[in-house]
């Protein structure tokens, strides 16, 4: 991967900025054998996962893995990310994080279901992929205000209400560190997922969201 400007340089005033929406348009495009058959292979793990393990399948909804990989492909394209330091906010079997690899992010998944981390770890294994999953929480230690003020304004109506530890601490990184953050927040997260991100990552980084209208929106702070 080309080497990418330094977001203290591009962009030097520190966390003082809001959120800006990128027009982005991800085009369709053929995928390499080696991501085709990745994608074939996993959508089979997670179908015998989901079988194994059906309890820690409710609710859950996999992110179109195709237009996943045609919206950071099309980030690198136009060089929008600052570096190559990826992180996905709930990874749970890592398909995402993986498919970063495959593209030459430096990616990891942070995921708070240990089993669902452990399955991850093992799939990448297996397809001699980074093995970079972290079990915990993708909420700095210091975010509790900002969860606590979500919980009372939603009255309780938030999922991300759940204690873990910090998962920086396992990656000797902070939020601010990484460029590319992506997450596919539930319904009732996706404020609370954009004011974290807002208030704790570096200005430059980049936001990466997929929601239940089956859309990619990409922001940057």
């Amino acid at each position: 991967m080309a080497k990418l400007p330094d977001r203290r340089t591009v962009f030097p005033a520190y966390n003082t900025m809001s959120l800006i929406d990128i027009e982005f348009s991800p085009p369709a495009m053929r995928l390499p054998k080696q991501v085709a058959d990745y994608l074939e292979q996993m959508e089979t793990h997670i179908e015998q996962f989901r079988n194994k393990a059906p309890n820690r399948f409710q609710g859950f909804v996999p992110s179109d893995y195709v237009r996943f990989y045609e919206a950071i492909s099309h980030v690198l394209d136009r060089r929008l990310a600052c570096g190559n330091l990826f992180c996905e906010w709930g990874s749970g079997l890592g398909v995402a994080t993986c498919l970063a690899n495959m593209l030459g992010f430096n990616a990891y998944g942070i995921e708070i279901d240990e089993v669902l981390v452990q399955a991850s770890q093992q799939f990448a294994e297996e397809h001699e992929l980074p093995n970079q999953f972290i079990h915990g929480s993708f909420l700095p230690g210091d975010a509790d205000d900002v969860v606590d003020a979500a919980f009372a304004e939603n009255e309780g109506c938030i999922s991300m209400y759940a204690h873990a530890d910090d998962a920086y601490s396992q990656l000797d990184s902070e939020i601010e560190d990484f460029d590319l953050v992506f997450a596919f927040p539930w319904p009732d997260d996706e404020d609370l997922t954009a004011t974290i991100f807002e208030k704790f990552a570096s200005n430059g980084a980049l936001l990466l969201t997929y929601d239940e209208t089956d859309a990619y929106r990409l922001r940057r702070k």
